[in-house]
């Protein structure tokens, strides 16, 4: 009776959690739909049907299984609608973390749902229309298929489960055959460290193969539309920079843990964790070694580009959170002064990342709704909006589309515009005041995107 009296508060408060994790991803959904999910809507309208998203779009941006969702939804749909696949996977993922843990205590698994249902950087991905979140449900999956077989607690190998884990999760986004590498080494260091490296080979051969195959189906499908057609296309592609590797790594180590401070110095911190992890008795070294540090490390070896964008390096924000879940268990467990450090670790984090939670639900992505509504209010009946570079007019088009207001955007002719509109990326500031046509667009409203998501915007109106 005892010991189902601590199963009966354990599902409890997993219960209280998962639904705290929810409801930060509902508010955090709300606003319109900021530039990439734009994007993403407007491409898989255009597309047409289920196959042309596979077919048609050829684009860096298109995730497509939630490119599917959209084209489901509509390009009208409200926000929350349009997003609602990612907050059902990013909320279905907190007790796929917590299973994660539990394996090893059960404290230790509402410990790492804990950090996953507040994690600012998985509620902006679980709360927006990207194929973020889905990818990490995917993966987490798949960390827990994995974990188990290495126990020898599978009845099965599951190396079927597993390639259904990475094909799903690669149609979200591709960034899951980052995964794919940090899983297969975990695996293969493992083995060899039991039975040597030509068993080690073999068995995570057997494993992962048809985990292979589903990811190689992936990328034909992906490269083979874009050769038939006219090639695939990067949204943005920026070469190399160290130092812009490292701003990306520490961007997401940051919003990860909820200490939102722009600062590389961050990322430093990280690889004393992953050191000290095998003396304070943490599990999964291979594969924290392989995600936090490997990853980073092979990026900068290979030169990649684009690397600065934060959630690229999703895997480092997911291997920490278990890594840290750990830390903090055992911190606890052991008692005194360890004890004392591991619980203000967890207040801190838990009040960091709620924190951060609400300002995302305040700031909503610096929802461009607010402009359309500011049109609404002068032009009740429709008008026309002026922009000065095109990557605001899918922004534009779907805000106005989900609010049912008439808008034409346009690049050119602004002697039919009344009102003018201009978005910047960070570091970037809109003009005071813009003369066209004779005329001058004087600020009415505006807003600044915080956090991981959005773009700062100005609408301007012509004046008299």
């Amino acid at each position: 009776m005892q010991g189902g009296s601590v199963d009966r508060r354990y599902w409890w408060l997993l219960g209280a959690i998962v639904l705290l994790g929810l409801a930060l991803r509902i508010a955090g959904a709300q606003g319109a739909l900021w530039l990439d999910e734009a994007w993403s809507a407007k491409q898989a309208h255009d597309a047409g049907t289920p196959l042309g998203v596979f077919l048609n779009i050829n684009h860096d941006n298109n995730h497509h299984l939630n490119s599917l969702w959209m084209q489901l939804v509509g390009f009208d749909a409200p926000p929350p609608l349009a997003r609602a696949l990612s907050i059902a996977t990013g909320t279905a993922a907190i007790p796929v973390a917590a299973l994660i843990g539990a394996r090893r205590a059960l404290a230790l698994g509402l410990i790492t749902a804990l950090l996953f249902a507040i994690s600012p950087a998985l509620v902006t991905f679980g709360s927006e229309a990207r194929g973020y979140a889905p990818m990490s449900l995917a993966l987490l999956t798949a960390i827990l298929l994995v974990d188990r077989w290495l126990a020898g607690e599978a009845e099965r190998s599951p190396a079927l489960a597993l390639a259904i884990c990475f094909f799903l999760g690669a149609f979200s986004q591709l960034i899951m055959i980052f995964g794919f590498c940090a899983l297969g080494g975990w695996v293969f260091f493992a083995l060899w460290k039991r039975s040597g490296p030509k068993a080690a080979l073999a068995g995570t051969t057997r494993l992962f193969l048809p985990s292979a195959v589903a990811l190689g189906l992936v990328v034909a499908i992906i490269l083979g539309a874009a050769a038939a057609h006219t090639g695939f296309k990067f949204g943005r592609y920026d070469p190399y920079s160290t130092m812009e590797l490292l701003h990306g790594v520490s961007e997401m180590v940051q919003y990860t843990l909820g200490f939102a401070i722009v600062s590389i110095w961050w990322f430093a911190l990280v690889p004393a964790l992953v050191v000290l992890a095998p003396s304070a008795g943490v599990s999964r070294i291979a594969f924290h070694r392989l995600a936090i540090l490997a990853f980073p490390l092979a990026l900068a070896l290979l030169r990649a580009g684009n690397v600065a964008h934060p959630r690229y390096y999703l895997l480092v924000g997911i291997a920490l959170l278990i890594l840290v879940a750990e830390f903090i268990w055992l911190g606890w467990r052991a008692g005194g002064w360890k004890r004392w450090l591991a619980g203000g670790a967890l207040a801190a984090i838990t009040s960091a990342s709620l924190a951060c939670d609400m300002d995302l639900a305040i700031n909503r992505r610096g929802d461009v709704g607010a402009a359309i509504r500011a049109m609404q209010a002068r032009a009740p009946r429709g008008t026309t909006l002026l922009l000065d570079r095109e990557p605001g007019i899918a922004t534009l088009e779907a805000a106005a589309a989900s609010a049912h207001y008439p808008l034409k955007v346009q690049l050119a002719d602004c002697t039919a515009a009344p009102f003018f509109f201009a978005d910047r990326f960070r570091g970037e500031e809109p003009p005071g005041q813009i003369a066209l046509c004779g005329a001058r667009f004087a600020p009415i409203t505006g807003a600044r995107a915080h956090g991981m998501s959005g773009t700062h915007w100005t609408l301007y109106q012509r004046q008299p």
